[in-house]
């Protein structure tokens, strides 16, 4: 099982991107803070930002390139990365019971330099279409589900930035699905800490972490009963940049990369690094023409 490719965490990879759903920066002229806001006061900001977001988000399009290099447990390379480009988009999902509930669709574009062939199908550990709901934690309606308090001595964070640490109280459970030779694994909890502007409450950065290993169970079908697979680490970290978009002109806070190391027990381990550029906003229009009368 260790030379097989396997998916990481999908928590791992919603935080992918997770995440073309960030705060929107808005046009608000931003005035120095004198003081650090309270954590509630914080929260509420944080909130309201994220909320501001999904009540107004359109599609956007842009370029993600991932690149995946192999790791040994203790973080070693292991041969050539490979690297994907692909075309991405994202819109609010037409059959979302919610307001924060996007689709995210990729087609790719090339692989390792050489253009993508037709029909040609992500591998294992690639990212997939999927509904990320990245910042929905942070929503009023959410927050009762975790724990925040402002940490001690916050360090590496972006210039400027305040930051909360977060712990999802209780953690769910671990839900393992196996689809030929791949898994993916979505629970197991999330802690980590949100780095935001004290002045906009916009976030500036993610950092988040598996609060705990654990196992995944192998099916029979794979002819060995010993063959174990345990997520023992998993740490992906977010950061953003501003956007300007014209007609309407605003400034859109977007996800600029996110890396992602996963480190497996019997399985081979993983650094995923996607890095989003040249984005651009489809606005759809309609005209609605009077009907001739016969």
């Amino acid at each position: 099982m260790a030379g097989r490719k396997l998916m990481n965490r999908s928590v791992a990879f919603l935080a992918t991107l997770l995440w073309l759903l960030c705060c929107a920066a808005g046009a608000r002229a931003q005035t120095p803070a004198t003081t650090l806001p309270d954590l509630k006061t914080a929260l509420a900001g944080l909130a309201d930002r994220v909320k501001h977001y999904y009540d107004r988000i359109s599609t956007i399009i842009c370029v993600e390139t991932v690149t995946q290099q192999e790791l040994k447990f203790n973080r070693a390379p292991i041969g050539k990365p490979r690297v994907t480009v692909y075309e991405l988009s994202v819109a609010r999902d037409p059959r979302a019971k919610t307001d924060a509930e996007f689709r995210v669709e990729r087609t790719l574009q090339s692989v390792n330099g050489r253009p993508a062939r037709k029909y040609q199908e992500p591998e294992c550990t690639d990212p997939k279409t999927g509904t990320p709901e990245p910042l929905a934690f942070l929503l009023a309606k959410n927050q009762g589900s975790f724990k925040f308090w402002f940490p001690s001595g916050a360090a590496d964070g972006p210039g400027g930035a305040t930051a909360i640490d977060f712990r999802q109280t209780p953690p769910e459970r671990v839900d393992i699905k196996w689809k030929g030779n791949c898994f993916s694994a979505d629970g197991g909890g999330e802690e980590g800490r949100i780095w935001f502007d004290p002045d906009t409450f916009d976030v500036l950065q993610i950092d988040q972490r598996l609060p705990k290993p654990f196992p995944v169970p192998v099916p029979w079908l794979f002819g060995s009963s010993t063959v174990a697979i345990r997520v023992e680490e998993s740490e992906v970290t977010m950061r953003f940049t501003r956007v300007k978009f014209e007609k309407p002109d605003e400034t859109v806070l977007l996800p600029e990369s996110t890396e992602i190391v996963t480190l497996f027990r019997g399985a081979t381990s993983l650094r995923t690094v996607q890095v989003l550029s040249n984005f651009r906003r489809f606005l759809a229009e309609s005209t609605v023409r009077p009907v001739r009368m016969q």
